[in-house]
């Protein structure tokens, strides 16, 4: 691969792109976006599967899940099997063990019709704290099935009775499917500076890149264009908070 293909080659959000030796290499970056969703009835209801609370009894299949469902995954990019599972044993005994906060009680798993844990939400509370997402999981097979939505659904019924008015979760930049799942589901990004960047980067990169190939309409480009300037003012937003911030921590 030459320099000038590198260059006008797609760029992924939250990927490191490194080009050496005639060769592109990317690398996932160890970036995590918080994200929040309001709590207020769903009505996505699971049609061939059940959902039911977890029990304590579901540790060993809830780390068989972890590892399936992120065995091959940009979160465990270039990690060693052993090491996946022993993150599985770490958080699911985490989790039971109350180690980074109590097990909420609407944290749910779902079921198949032969009786195989398939899926699960893991929730957490901490005192004077909005519930954090822990560990949202779906077995590779049952994927894009409607098995996710259905255990927020489930769990989102259960918290409008409760004190609770959000749900805090995060998704790493790097894995697009879960990005785009929180933001279809209705999840509202919390951005950073440093993940502001990455995304006005991303969509800079992307608008000369089409320039470069002119290929797309001008609408198009026009949109792009207009999503350049938006990321922008973000950015200098965050600047200007984190500046606000950092001067008022002065002694």
């Amino acid at each position: 691969m030459s320099w000038e293909e590198y260059e006008i080659m797609p760029w992924r959000l939250g990927w490191k792109h490194e080009y050496f030796n005639g060769m592109a290499y990317l690398t996932p970056r160890q970036q995590s976006v918080l994200t929040i969703i309001k709590v207020a009835p769903r009505n996505d209801t699971p049609k061939s599967f059940r959902i039911r609370p977890v029990v304590p009894t579901d540790a060993p299949e809830l780390k068989r899940l972890f590892f399936e469902v992120f065995h091959d995954s940009v979160e465990y990019c270039n990690y060693e099997e052993l090491d996946i599972q022993e993150s599985a044993q770490s958080c699911i005994d985490n989790y039971f063990g109350a180690v980074k906060g109590k097990s909420s009680k609407v944290s749910c798993v779902a079921i198949s019709p032969e009786g195989i844990l398939i899926g699960t939400a893991l929730v957490i509370e901490k005192p004077e704290q909005q519930p954090y997402l822990r560990l949202l999981g779906v077995s590779p097979l049952w994927q894009r099935r409607g098995v996710a939505t259905g255990l927020m659904a489930t769990m989102l019924n259960q918290l409008v009775n409760t004190p609770f008015t959000q749900l805090k979760s995060r998704y790493f930049l790097a894995n697009e499917a879960s990005r785009n799942w929180h933001h279809r589901f209705g999840f509202q990004d919390q951005l950073d500076l440093f993940a502001a960047r990455l995304f006005y980067r991303h969509a800079q990169h992307e608008l000369w890149r089409q320039e470069q190939l002119g290929q797309l309409p001008k609408k198009d480009l026009a949109r792009l264009a207009l999503e350049v300037e938006q990321w922008q003012a973000e950015v200098d937003r965050q600047e200007v908070a984190f500046e606000a911030t950092y001067t008022n921590e002065l002694p």
